[in-house]
């Protein structure tokens, strides 16, 4: 008897419930509704949807490597999986946005315009993550379109975490470390699947 799996608004939803719920209580922690707060907020909503982007960037992979079990499923999550990230960094972004422009917290013109650039992106992917988006553009430009979307949100996290190397070590090395296993995975994933196309003369 096949499992029931939780529709995927829930999944979103929910994970938009802890994000928000994290953002509350980090605020609160350093002070509410300040823009110590709202930093806090930004952080840690960041810290936590960074993993589900991981999750969801490693899916098919991890199911090409290893086809089966609990990869497979993962597989046929992927799309709840990425829509839980987009739905988890937009609570990210309210909480940046209230501190930017609520609160005066700096912001420079290279994070403006990449972070910019990343979330055009993330609405992109998340408004093309259906069946109708997928015929609409056709499955090339939709392929396209998510890589490079993908590759993008993973290039940021990496320049984000690469800059608290010094400051932050105990976040950054473990950060950048789980991004670089999830490339490895997809380097090896896609030697994988050249390897076993069949040559043609």
């Amino acid at each position: 008897m096949s499992r029931r799996l939780l529709p995927t608004p829930l999944i979103i939803t929910l994970t938009m419930l802890a994000a928000t719920a994290i953002a509350v209580v980090a605020a609160a922690a350093e002070g509410g509704w300040t823009r110590d707060g709202a930093l806090a907020a930004a952080r840690l909503t960041a810290r936590f949807s960074f993993p589900v982007f991981v999750l969801a960037w490693s899916a098919s992979a991890l199911a090409r490597l290893w086809p089966g079990g609990w990869r497979t499923i993962l597989l046929r999550r992927r799309r709840a999986i990425g829509l839980s990230f987009a739905g988890a960094h937009a609570v990210h972004l309210v909480a940046l946005l209230v501190a930017i422009l609520v609160f005066g917290a700096p912001a420079s013109p290279v994070g403006v315009l990449g972070g910019g650039a990343g979330y055009v992106l993330l609405a992109a992917m998340a408004l093309t993550s259906n069946d109708s988006a997928v015929r609409a553009l056709g499955p090339a430009r939709w392929r396209l379109l998510h890589t490079v979307g993908s590759y993008a949100i993973a290039a940021i996290f990496a320049f984000s975490y690469w800059g608290r190397l010094e400051t932050h070590p105990e976040l950054a090395i473990p950060t950048l470390s789980l991004l670089a296993l999830a490339a490895a995975l997809r380097l090896a994933a896609w030697i994988k699947a050249r390897a076993v196309r069949p040559a043609i003369f």
